[in-house]
């Protein structure tokens, strides 16, 4: 990536590595930090000191976002950076997103995961748990979205509750960059080559690790709902028009077929139900 105007200095910004579960080389470094009284939080794509950003986690959570707003799912909103990063004393150029604290004032979160430890009955299972605090529509739209995007990532910790007072509430989906063609790296013959309707092995902590069975559970017309959105290039792809040059050429399209392949999919189980 050439250098360009817009290049922000973001060297202030300490970073940690984060939870790392996708088996994929490098390490994703997150940071964060508080302007007027807000807390926002930012990621890079997949990082090796050795190589620099190999990954484009950061455009498909731009990518999912727009995704997301197609099927009026909620979601965490994220802003794409072009920024000046330091890591162990060398600078990077590099995209990274941005995103606020979900959090209301007062509140505390924690994973879902811990959210079932804490509240389950004996001999509850997850779903259990989930149909009790009436949580359905989340996890549906959640096995859908994950679907979309090939979503391999969804541990407990990928999902969180929110609780003030004794209140819960689930946040908003977020952190999806472990999804579309992000095993493949910037590795063109990887991304030609790539199952467009991949199902798993997925790290999923509710439902199976299996893609198109979780997307089984979810209602027919929510499906049908989602079959007769229109996933056009201009929107699967706005607010990246700056980034075209961070990946191969080749990427946006596949991207795009890829997409298109799983709404046909989901389309076909309308058909069968």
């Amino acid at each position: 990536m050439g250098r360009n105007k817009k290049v922000l200095d973001f060297t202030h910004l300490s970073w940690s590595l984060s939870r790392q579960s996708s088996g994929t080389a490098g390490s994703y470094l997150k940071s964060y930090e508080v302007a007027d009284g807000i807390k926002y939080y930012y990621k890079m794509s997949n990082f090796d000191s050795v190589r620099g950003v190999i990954g484009h986690e950061s455009i498909n959570e731009i990518i999912v976002q727009n995704i997301a707003e197609i099927l009026e799912i909620p979601h965490l909103h994220y802003e794409l950076i072009h920024g000046e990063v330091s890591i162990g004393g060398k600078r990077y150029e590099t995209w990274l997103t941005k995103s606020r604290d979900f959090k209301d004032p007062g509140e505390r979160k924690l994973t879902f995961e811990s959210f079932y430890e804490i509240n389950r009955m004996d001999g509850e299972s997850v779903w259990q748990l989930i149909e009790r605090n009436e949580m359905e529509q989340y996890f549906y739209e959640m096995f859908l979205l994950d679907y979309i995007i090939c979503n391999r990532d969804r541990h407990g910790a990928n999902i969180e509750v929110l609780e003030h007072r004794g209140a819960y509430r689930l946040a908003p989906l977020f952190d999806h960059g472990i999804s579309l063609l992000a095993p493949c790296m910037n590795d063109v013959d990887k991304m030609k080559n790539f199952d467009l309707r991949k199902d798993g092995p997925v790290n999923n902590f509710v439902g199976s690790m299996n893609l198109s069975e979780n997307l089984k559970l979810v209602p027919n017309h929510m499906l049908e709902t989602a079959a007769g959105k229109v996933f056009s290039r201009e929107h699967i792809f706005a607010g990246l028009e700056e980034a075209i040059g961070a990946v191969p050429e080749e990427f946006w399209n596949i991207i795009e077929e890829m997409v298109r392949e799983r709404i046909n999919h989901v389309k076909e189980i309308c058909n069968q139900g």
